[in-house]
């Protein structure tokens, strides 16, 4: 049920340079949401690209820096939203990274920053809202995740277990917030034409090499598959936006909201699939 009671809404967005978090931004404020838009640099292309259009559109979309991996910005951020708008009805907890390669090449410190920007990056945020959202009794939380968070798919354990994660944590705030009124869900994309790929970050080769035809016979097939046509028509992100702000307007979202044909498709077939099969297929597919 679309209820369009966003006028005079605050929003903090977090991962606003690019991707998803840039056109969420965008399609809020156009809507309007008033919307903080939190990004790591404030001088990066992305969140001067941003600052311009909206200052061009006299949207109610302001910049500001929040890094999700630092307690203190976190606060501070958050901090300075409720004092100047006196209330925050929606987080949106966009903020990502991705790292891609085998668990063995990636060093502790590399694991270890996957979480801390995935997980517990929302964990901040979240902790510092929901005292102020369970003082207004209101309040809606949206957790961006992927189909990696469903499937595992090949070199990107550490990804996929970090969106796992936000699986749960997003199951079990949903039923603890709930009592306060602040509904909780989460968005699964399936892979869409955004800067992530161009953003991901690779092992490195270990001392024998063990993995290098596997990185690249898959990056050929990942590469192939992305700049097809038909990929190209039917992954605009845009239609990621579009489903985030329209959860925005119902009056009892739901859990889950998958986004694209991926994000229904794999699910069911990893479900049906006995996994000993799947790991076959996977191995058919990547020679491997």
């Amino acid at each position: 049920m679309l209820l369009h009671m966003n006028v005079n809404k605050i929003a903090l967005i977090t991962g606003c340079s690019s991707g998803f978090g840039y056109l969420i931004a965008l399609k809020f404020a156009r809507n309007g949401i008033t919307t903080f838009a939190s990004v790591r640099n404030l001088n990066s292309e992305g969140a001067l690209q941003l600052k311009g259009i909206a200052d061009k559109e006299n949207l109610p979309l302001e910049i500001i820096k929040i890094d999700v991996t630092n307690d203190e910005s976190v606060k501070k951020g958050v901090e300075y939203i409720i004092q100047k708008s006196k209330r925050l009805d929606i987080l949106i907890n966009n903020a990502g990274v991705g790292y891609y390669g085998p668990v063995e090449e990636f060093s502790m410190e590399e694991i270890q920053s996957q979480y801390d920007i995935n997980v517990l990056g929302a964990i901040r945020t979240v902790k510092a809202v929901t005292p102020f959202m369970r003082r207004q009794k209101k309040g809606l939380i949206i957790n961006v995740s992927s189909v990696a968070g469903l499937v595992t798919f090949p070199l990107y354990g550490l990804y996929s277990s970090s969106k796992y994660a936000l699986e749960a944590l997003t199951e079990a705030l949903a039923f603890e917030l709930k009592p306060f009124e602040i509904k909780v869900c989460i968005v699964e994309p399936g892979s869409f034409d955004t800067k992530f790929r161009n953003n991901v970050k690779i092992s490195s080769d270990n001392p024998e090499k063990s993995y290098t035809a596997l990185k690249s016979k898959f990056i050929s097939k990942y590469e192939s598959a992305h700049n097809s046509k038909i990929y190209r028509k039917f992954k605009n992100p845009q239609a990621v936006a579009d489903l985030t702000y329209s959860i925005t307007n119902q009056q009892n979202p739901k859990l889950r909201y998958p986004a694209g044909a991926e994000a229904y498709l794999f699910p069911i077939l990893k479900k049906f699939i006995p996994d000993n099969l799947w790991l076959k297929l996977l191995s058919f597919l990547y020679e491997w």
